[in-house]
């Protein structure tokens, strides 16, 4: 029996499910075996960058990119933004390149062991090299399909093995209170004696059927299959969606390998078929390459470059996921202001008397105790500053007109005007909410295959100053609608701190 080589990965825990005796055959040095979890990882993540490539998801990036809240907190150059997508992208994909790699190396054929080196010289120039001596435009969706069962298949078998590990420890647990419970009266002890036989017996069964279910998915998962299949499927996979990047950015994104259009390829329908038909001004180009291709054309690079770009212009483009020292990401705060603009979106909700998820089976006084709640958790999540330039404006507004506060024309106007902030605020929030979950690496998002929200989406690139300045009219409007609401109840008695914060 070969002795398997646990890798120090998120996948240590497994150890716990393969305690218990499988009767099936134990997988050789050339099936994955344990390994099989973190191919099923990298397979969810191609697919993944796959799914983001497809034209639907393209025309709402690009729509996004034309919203306020983009235009205004990041930029509205449109190159800039793509540049910053396909920056995105690209990254993502070396991640799963690299774990590809680490794969490649038990493998025993040239091509999957060579990935390490392929895939670098792919993105140097050789990519349509590989393209036309792998036909990677060839059945790559069926690729796809194929990756996507597989990690179907290892996210139950995951999920079985768990479900494992809990009926073993019941057991264990029985044999442990069969060994040292105290003695039974005579008259309970044939009854208890009956019971716990039963339910040992009860447990015996459904761990049984629990291990040949276990059993039945390694058979069929990637479990038992080889190095080799499940390397040249990952880089053959990786290598097909480097080229529909660049089929996608190549015209305005400097530094990715030169590609040709292909036509008649189903999967990259998107290109307009008058191009096809398109011809030199010099005539027709000696190529060995069918008429069928045609060179991308780079709008964007630069005439005259100095020799350093030339020689690393992926490393620039890499260098662009670098939140510049006037943004939100580089002061470390994304997360936190999204915590601050989700938090006020949900105080809004509830001062506007609009129905709420959290709310919805709680009465009046859980809604005043969960509305005061969270109210202080957004006060304690302002930073200094923010705090500061909220109050030096909620001074401000007193100082104007006391009684203004409990008009109710004054409060409907801060109401639209936090709408509007918030109906761009609120959605760029959620992304980076989002943005932070799927990088976690938790249970649910190992073997997630939908498109991943790009950091584009979040605040990391949003600008500080701007971002600081609409959280301001924010809470500075909610603290003028809760006056209000409180003037109706209440005279006007209470301090500036009071009146918003707790």
């Amino acid at each position: 029996m070969v002795a398997l080589i646990m890798p120090k990965s998120w996948l240590a825990d497994l150890k716990a499910r393969l305690a218990s005796p499988i009767t099936i055959d134990p997988p050789s040095d050339h099936h994955l075996g344990i390994l099989a979890f973190e191919a099923a990882a990298t397979m969810a993540r191609l697919i993944s960058i796959h799914n983001s490539l497809a034209s639907p998801h393209l025309r709402h990036l690009r729509s996004d990119m034309r919203s306020q809240a983009i235009s205004y907190l990041i930029s509205p150059d449109q190159p800039y933004l793509l540049r910053l997508a396909c920056a995105d992208i690209l990254s993502d994909l070396d991640r799963a390149a690299d774990a590809v790699s680490r794969l490649s190396l038990r493998c025993s054929s040239p091509f999957p062991r060579a990935f390490s080196r392929t895939y670098p010289d792919a993105k140097n120039g050789s990519l349509m090299t590989l393209v036309e001596e792998f036909s990677l435009t060839k059945g790559s969706e069926k690729r796809i399909r194929k990756m996507d069962k597989q990690v179907a298949t290892a996210a139950r078998l995951y999920s079985e093995m768990d479900t494992l590990n809990d009926l073993e420890a019941s057991e264990r647990k029985m044999d442990e209170w069969k060994k040292h419970s105290g003695p039974i009266p005579m008259q309970q002890q044939q009854n208890t004696a009956a019971a716990v036989d039963n339910r040992s017996d009860l447990l015996r069964r459904e761990l049984r059927a629990q291990r040949q279910r276990v059993c039945k998915l390694m058979g069929e998962s990637l479990w038992q299959v080889s190095f080799d299949k499940a390397v040249s499927m990952m880089a053959k996979s990786a290598l097909s969606i480097l080229y529909r990047i660049c089929l996608v950015f190549s015209q305005f994104v400097h530094g990715l390998p030169p590609v040709y259009y292909n036509m008649y390829d189903s999967l990259y329908s998107y290109t307009p078929k008058a191009k096809t038909k398109a011809k030199s001004s010099s005539g027709p180009m000696d190529s060995p390459k069918p008429a069928m291709y045609e060179t991308a054309v780079r709008h964007s690079a630069p005439l005259f470059m100095r020799k350093d770009d030339k020689s690393k212009p992926q490393e620039k483009l890499v260098r662009c996921m670098v939140p510049p020292p006037s943004t939100v990401g580089s002061a470390g705060m994304a997360l936190r202001y999204a915590n601050v603009i989700l938090a006020a979106d949900k105080l809004l909700a509830m001062r506007s008397g609009d129905p709420h998820p959290q709310l919805s089976d709680q009465g009046e006084d859980g809604d005043e105790e969960d509305e005061w709640g969270t109210r202080e958790e957004l006060y304690e999540m302002l930073p200094v500053g923010v705090r500061a330039a909220v109050k030096a404006k909620l001074k401000e507004c007193w100082k104007k007109d006391v009684h203004a506060v409990a008009d109710r024309g004054v409060a409907d106007g801060w109401g639209q005007v936090i709408k509007g902030l918030l109906s761009w605020l609120g959605p760029m929030a959620r992304d980076t909410e989002r943005w932070h979950e799927e990088r976690n690496l938790d249970r649910m998002q190992r073997f997630a295959t939908g498109p991943r929200t790009l950091m584009l989406k979040t605040l990391h690139f949003a600008d500080l100053e701007k971002t600081e300045a609409a959280m301001v009219e924010v809470l500075v409007g909610l603290s003028c609608m809760c006056w209000y609401h409180e003037q109706r109840q209440r005279p006007l008695s209470r301090s500036i701190h009071e009146s918003f914060i707790p």
